[in-house]
């Protein structure tokens, strides 16, 4: 039995914790997984994890075009999706800190608006 037995809910701060008494719950032994479980492949963490697909980076964004022309940024680990949707990917870059990418965007002067031709007379 432990001394000062764990909370069952800790409303804190605003209340005193709910306690069970001074019994600890023990869980009941489990029994060992059947031999058609343990024989499963992969059945180890590295040959879980490792594979065919390489690991996609975090911070690899690629430039996605809609169908009507205008781009965004996507991570690359989105690229299939948009492809799926009919979007075409553009450049990858790796951006490793995105608001600060974004932000410096913002502090640049917007694009020129293209001229328009003269109204007809």
């Amino acid at each position: 039995m432990a001394k000062n037995p764990a909370p069952i809910v800790d409303p804190s701060p605003t209340a005193p914790p709910i306690m069970a008494g001074s019994e600890e719950y023990v869980f009941p032994p489990a029994d060992a997984s059947p031999q058609e479980i343990l024989d499963l492949k992969p059945n180890t963490v590295e040959a879980a994890t490792s594979g065919p697909d390489p690991q996609i980076s975090p911070t690899a964004y690629v430039t996605m075009t809609k169908k009507d022309g205008t781009t965004f940024l996507a991570p690359k680990a989105n690229v299939p999706y948009y492809e799926w949707k009919g979007y075409t990917a553009g450049a990858e870059q790796d951006i490793p800190d995105l608001s600060a990418y974004l932000a410096d965007l913002a502090k640049q002067p917007p694009p020129a608006p293209p001229e328009e031709p003269p109204p007809a007379a």
